[in-house]
């Protein structure tokens, strides 16, 4: 409770993590478009090179997998694709005191997680008193994100693209 990171430093951690421990700048496009033509393409800035051990890196992929598969976040679970992250239940102080009726909850992570693709992190404050949990206020908005995105990326799963007579007629 007595940590200050902001949900982008987070983010950036996590993302640091799907990308095999190389640490990027945050940046929210990577291009600007005019007319379906690029304008300018931004380069990407590598913060740090590698923020732990490929050992390290290894086990803690492992490790926010097995919350989505077998911990705090089943509920993310699907047969689709796997998502990797860790779920946050905090007390929010209010003028210096925590209370039982003001929390935040959160869930970090990224997806695919066998092959990383995109990162995203939500935070709900003050979620109602019946499902405050970050499994259950922010794990479903998490969700719901990580499934329209999917979906939208044809490219991420080659199945999607083979026709069911596999071209033949």
């Amino acid at each position: 409770y007595g940590v200050t990171v902001t949900p982008l430093q987070t983010l950036t951690l996590y993302n640091a993590v799907a990308n095999n421990g190389i640490m990027v700048k945050p940046e929210f496009m990577d291009a600007l478009m005019k007319d379906g033509k690029m304008v300018k393409k931004y380069s990407t800035q590598v913060i740090n090179p590698a923020v732990c051990s490929a050992t390290t890196l290894k086990k803690l992929r492992k490790l926010l997998e097995g919350v989505v598969l077998h911990g705090t976040a089943k509920n993310l679970a699907n047969a689709v694709y796997t998502i990797a992250g860790k779920t946050g239940t905090a007390h929010i102080a209010v003028k210096g005191a925590y209370n039982k009726t003001n929390y935040q909850a959160s869930f970090v992570g990224y997806f695919p997680a066998n092959d990383p693709q995109y990162s995203c992190i939500v935070v709900v404050n003050s979620p109602s008193t019946d499902g405050y949990y970050g499994n259950q206020a922010a794990g479903p908005v998490f969700k719901e994100i990580a499934d329209k995105v999917y979906a939208s990326s044809i490219g991420i799963d080659p199945a999607v693209n083979v026709p069911a007579n596999n071209g033949k007629r």
